[in-house]
């Protein structure tokens, strides 16, 4: 049992605006006329065009994921879990789990990507390096794992410091795209 706090309370609040703001990026809809999910699954958002199960979550980072999958299985969907950094960051930290027959599999350590010309993605965390490669474009569809070679250019100054090497985002500077995600969230917290 969790006692409320006012920290407790603003991490929630942080959470649900970033899976929200995500929402907003990709062009999703939340669905209202699915039928209320059993608890533990009450407070995740259905996305039926995307397939998707979108959780703000405040847990330990990977702690509630067994539920999320549980929740997953049950809704024979994918799952988009979004956690918001400790206040005075502006990050949001996302796992991409793919719905599969025989269990469900996870993409984890991603964080909000946009291109110079706002296109939305989710890439790995580059302080992350034991994490998978795959990225996924915010689009108003299922989201589908990419190799990072898909990501756009990030404008002037794309190809500094990149070479053609292995790993999460080879050939790309994440860094730009990066902080413009960070900006974009800290100006959605500012809203509130």
């Amino acid at each position: 049992m969790y006692i409320v706090t006012r920290e407790r309370e603003l991490a929630r609040a942080r959470a649900l605006s970033g899976a929200l703001a995500i929402a907003d990026l990709a062009g999703w809809q939340i669905d209202r006329s699915v039928p209320i999910l059993p608890m533990p699954f009450r407070n995740y958002l259905h996305i039926a065009t995307a397939e998707l199960l979108l959780v703000p979550s405040i847990e330990p980072s990977r702690g509630d994921l067994d539920t999320v999958e549980r929740g997953t299985r049950i809704a024979r969907c994918d799952a988009l879990v979004v956690k918001a950094s400790s206040e005075g960051n502006n990050t949001l930290y996302c796992a991409v789990g793919e719905w599969q027959r025989h269990g469900t599999l996870w993409h984890h350590a991603r964080r909000l990507w946009l291109s110079s010309r706002n296109e939305a993605w989710l890439v790995p965390d580059p302080d992350e390096p034991e994490e998978s490669d795959a990225v996924f474009r915010l689009t108003g569809s299922r989201l589908r794992p990419m190799v990072p070679a898909r990501l756009p250019a990030t404008g002037a100054g794309a190809g500094a410091g990149a070479g053609a090497g292995a790993g999460a985002g080879a050939g790309r500077n994440f860094a730009s795209g990066l902080a413009r995600g960070d900006a974009y969230i800290a100006a959605v917290w500012s809203q509130r």
